[in-house]
């Protein structure tokens, strides 16, 4: 199993359903107004079942950052 991977920044897991490889071209090929905004390249990847969001390990905390926030 492929371990899920996190959109830092968006705060929602998923998981690969195709090698990166594929996403990679699929994202090269979305026009640009499709490619605005993380979340709508997300949204892309989703609806075409190259990724599995995980909404029920959703979070805005960075923890990489903690720290610097308080």
């Amino acid at each position: 199993m492929v371990p899920k991977k996190f959109v830092k920044y968006g705060g929602i897991k998923f998981e690969n359903n195709v090698p990166v490889e594929e996403i990679n071209d699929f994202v090269k090929g979305l026009p640009p107004e499709k490619k605005d905004s993380l979340f709508e390249v997300v949204k892309e990847l989703d609806s075409a079942g190259l990724i599995t969001l995980d909404a029920s390990e959703l979070t805005t905390v960075d923890l990489d950052t903690i720290d610097w926030q308080r």
